[in-house]
């Protein structure tokens, strides 16, 4: 008895041992990437799961990183914090290799402080608030630059165009995004000569802009532009307002105007958005990498609407990147290999780097326009006037 006894326990314990030992073979084989983000809510047509599935497709379809296959765990957060941090600590006793979020600094830094006690990075596809590179957190990278370059390629171009009187409409409900943006924009022209005429505040949500326009109008002179770090559909209600106002300043943004429905502003009349530009995250206008991966996507069944939703694809090629330089799955070889590279190939533009910025990728700021209802780019810089920030 006692012989079979031992039998049947050392049986047990091989085979305990073989299942365990076949986890983490398959755990090797897989490249989980973890997305808590919005799916639902205000925020959601900003999340980038959409790009990040179709080229998670693509790579896996010829073949994965030297076979290892992209699993993307997706859930929704609808941009609560709280629900952010819990499915974070969830995932990572799943073996993730990064994760992605919410781009606001609020849930960002959370997340990543929870994920940096297991080596984990927080790759954040559309992030440009400075708090995330302010030395919080040190497993954090985002695939563009931070809101003060964006803020002045902005601005230069604005000056290019004899803009001197600006106003600018600040929140606090966007973090550094909404509230310093503007202020940066600002002080790039104030810098060339330039003059603040006014501050003027908001709040997310607002379907009648008549107390601002007032403000507006009452400026002597009239202001040559406004400038507003947000997004749809307020700033759409903001263009209509003011214009049918009198009020024919330029209309400057940030990333947040980087949205498809700005364009159908023009479906009635094309001129409505003459005077509207902004810059942004990455080159999304017709015949554009981002144009031409959209519409392979499209032929693959698998829609990407958008700029932000497309940046997703570059979180992917990040980590295939890191995956493939450190010949493994740990979360921390990865983001070592991601720092020490000179050129990271991604969808948005030819290649990036965090070699010298650790946590940005610095690359070109592509200011958007309009003519006659169609997006053209204005000008495409890295801008050597960025105001200090921290």
């Amino acid at each position: 008895m006692n012989k079979m006894k031992h039998m049947r326990n050392l049986l047990l314990g091989t085979a305990a041992s073989l299942a365990v030992l076949g986890q983490a073979a398959a755990a090797e084989d897989v490249i989980k990437v973890a997305f808590p983000v919005p799916l639902t809510g205000d925020y959601a047509a900003y999340n980038e799961v959409d790009g990040a599935r179709c080229m998670a497709e693509m790579i896996n379809k010829a073949g994965g990183v030297d076979g290892k296959m992209f699993e993307l765990l997706i859930q929704d957060t609808g941009a609560d914090t709280q629900t952010a941090i819990s499915l974070t600590e969830r995932y990572l006793g799943e073996g993730i290799v990064a994760l992605a979020t919410i781009p606001f600094s609020d849930t960002m830094i959370p997340v990543a402080q929870i994920a940096g006690a297991q080596g984990v990075s927080v790759i954040q596809a559309q992030s440009t608030q400075v708090e995330m590179h302010s030395g919080v957190v040190d497993n954090f990278l985002t695939n563009v630059a931070p809101d003060p370059y964006t803020a002045t390629a902005a601005a230069n171009y604005a000056l290019s165009q004899g803009v001197k009187n600006v106003a600018i409409f600040t929140s606090d409900e966007g973090g550094s995004w909404s509230a310093k943006l503007p202020e940066w924009f600002a002080e790039v022209i104030t810098e060339n000569g330039g003059t603040l005429q006014a501050t003027l505040n908001y709040t997310s949500g607002t379907t009648d802009w008549s107390p601002q326009i007032a403000e507006l109008k009452a400026l002597d002179p009239a202001p040559d532009a406004v400038f507003i770090s947000w997004a749809m559909p307020d700033i759409g209600i903001l263009i209509r307002q003011m214009r049918s106002a009198g009020l024919d300043a330029y209309v400057v943004g940030s990333d947040g105007f980087d949205d498809p429905s700005l364009d159908s502003l023009a479906e009635e009349d094309p001129t409505i958005l003459d005077k509207v530009f902004f810059g942004t995250l990455a080159p999304a206008v017709p015949d554009s990498k981002i144009d031409a991966f959209q519409k392979e996507c499209a032929e693959m069944g698998m829609e990407v609407n958008g700029l932000f939703p497309a940046l997703g694809a570059d979180t992917i090629k990040i980590i295939e990147y890191g995956v493939k330089a450190a010949g493994s799955v740990d979360p921390t070889a990865v983001r070592d290999a991601i720092r020490a590279a000179d050129s990271i190939p991604v969808m948005s533009v030819d290649a990036i780097s965090f070699k010298d910025t650790k946590s940005y990728a610095l690359r070109d700021i592509p200011v958007i326009g309009f003519k006659d209802g169609t997006r053209v780019i204005l000008t495409e810089e890295i801008p050597d006037n960025v105001p200090a920030w921290p």
